[in-house]
């Protein structure tokens, strides 16, 4: 009679070979898996380092806009007060003329000081800056500061200008100050 070996162990064995192979099909297949996605952290890494560059590029011309703007801004301010000194000069050129023939005729210097004070004037209404309307007008609180009141025949109306204002467009430049009537009351006042 002949002896047979034990099955168990061919079946351990082949038992083990086929673990073997499932493990080797898996780790393959975790290889792979780690391939593509190394190959999709090389892709993002080249997006996020083309991204870095367009946002630092970005963030560089902004800057330059910045500055740029800023330049232009004080550019546009200096070249106003320019403006405004250079229309200017002719009333100082004026008034030093006054100063040097005031010694000689001092009662031209009334004259000479109007001349002056019209010429200012054409300068600033050149520029776009006008009066605020005065005397005999109604009072106005966004134009007018009222700095006194005075008895008239009429209730709010501008009786007296302490010191003149000024606007430019639909600016204020600097309130009239003014004095305003109030009605007399007549009869059993107290």
């Amino acid at each position: 009679m002949e002896k047979k070996t034990p099955q168990p162990e061919n079946d351990v064995e082949t038992q083990l070979e086929t673990e073997e192979r499932e493990v080797a099909l898996e780790a393959d297949k975790v290889a792979e898996e780690l391939k593509r996605a190394e190959a999709d952290l090389r892709v993002a890494e080249k997006e996020m380092a083309t991204l870095k560059d367009k946002y630092m590029r970005l963030l560089a011309d902004f800057d330059n806009y910045r500055k740029r703007k800023e330049a232009e801004v004080e550019a546009a301010r200096r070249e106003g007060e320019i403006k405004a000194i250079r229309a200017l000069l002719p009333v100082l050129d004026d008034l030093e003329r006054a100063l040097e023939h005031a010694g000689a005729k001092p009662e031209t210097i009334a004259e000479g000081v109007r001349a002056v004070h019209e010429g200012f004037q054409r300068i600033l209404s050149g520029m776009g800056v006008e009066p605020v309307p005065g005397s005999g007008e109604p009072f106005n609180p966004s134009v007018h500061e009222a700095v006194g009141i005075v008895e008239g025949e009429e209730d709010e109306k501008v009786a007296e200008v302490y010191q003149k204002g000024y606007r430019y467009g639909d600016q204020l430049i600097r309130p009239a100050r003014v004095a305003v009537t109030k009605k007399k009351e007549v009869g059993g006042g107290k």
